[in-house]
């Protein structure tokens, strides 16, 4: 298979999971218009999920002799995409990728307490998808203390069912850790481009105008929309009583109803770590990687 080189450089954008990716996702989706003004191509997620994103996943555990071939077809799946969604790649400076499941799902968190455990191999794929192109990684992180409580809304939601008081003892609180995951993308991709989830409503504007290297500004963000929608302490209260009288799908359906549409009179708690203990050491955990990482961070000064 012969595929064309072209001489853009592309930009990464992995997630984290749970850290606003949807927001990105749907603004540079709405902007298409002006991406291709400024010569910027993105594959919508829908679209990229579609045929890449599977394609992607069946491949991060394969080691044989053909990985260069299946790895190449990745890339033509890629470029094909993008120019399906009518963008010239001959007249792109920049390809944006943005997918959280590149690094893998929240599963893991439930089934083996582990924080992308598969990384490594995830990474390797993608760096050699992109062999001969210069590339960006971009990646938010978030507190632990929220992260696990929304990652675990997240999968109760598609179906991995188990009290949370359940799920927060088999999470490896210790093992689990940001500069890791960052150890792992950029012994593959380089040096990666962050920001906290924390400071990004206020500095939206400021995290796209990296991602796409073109100034935004704070007046073409609508803030207001990024916050997404999820899963309540009284919804999963209701949820968790019915989950030995419904099947599976019934359990996923009501799930998705209770996080979407149904609201609750006030006040409605978020899921939300109780031990007050863990809650501090989580905290101070996510505190100390920002120091340790500071010098990747987009938005200056940017902390608890």
């Amino acid at each position: 298979m012969t595929i064309k080189h072209f001489n853009f450089r592309v930009h990464i954008h992995m997630g984290a999971h749970k850290t606003a990716s949807t927001f990105i996702q749907s603004w540079l989706t709405k902007n298409r218009h002006f991406l291709r003004e400024n010569h910027i191509a993105y594959i919508p997620l829908q679209k990229l999920r579609q045929n890449f994103t599977p394609a992607f996943s069946a491949l991060t555990t394969d080691k044989d002799k053909l990985l260069p071939i299946k790895t190449a077809r990745l890339r033509h799946i890629l470029f094909t995409e993008a120019e399906s969604c009518g963008f010239d790649l001959a007249a792109t400076r920049l390809l944006i990728i943005s997918e959280e499941n590149l690094l893998g799902s929240m599963s893991t968190l439930h089934t083996k307490g582990v924080l992308y455990p598969a990384l490594k191999g995830r990474m390797r794929v993608l760096a050699r998808i992109f062999a001969d192109y210069e590339t960006q990684p971009f990646l938010a992180l978030r507190n632990y203390s929220e992260f696990y409580p929304s990652a675990y809304a997240e999968t109760f939601r598609k179906g991995f069912i188990k009290p949370f008081e359940q799920y927060m003892e088999g999470l490896d609180l210790a093992g689990n850790s940001w500069p890791v995951v960052i150890e792992k993308v950029e012994s593959a991709l380089g040096p990666t481009r962050l920001w906290p989830y924390e400071q990004f409503q206020d500095n939206a504007h400021v995290v796209l105008s990296e991602l796409l290297q073109t100034p935004i500004g704070a007046d073409r963000v609508d803030v207001d929309t990024i916050i997404r929608k999820s899963l309540t302490q009284k919804g999963l209260d209701v949820a968790m009583r019915c989950r030995n009288i419904l099947s599976a799908a019934e359990m996923k359906e009501l799930i998705n109803l209770l996080a979407e549409k149904m609201r609750f009179e006030a006040p409605d708690d978020k899921i939300s770590i109780r031990d007050n203990k863990t809650v501090v050491n989580l905290d101070n955990k996510y505190t100390n990687d920002l120091q340790q990482l500071a010098s990747r961070l987009i938005i200056a000064g940017a902390g608890l």
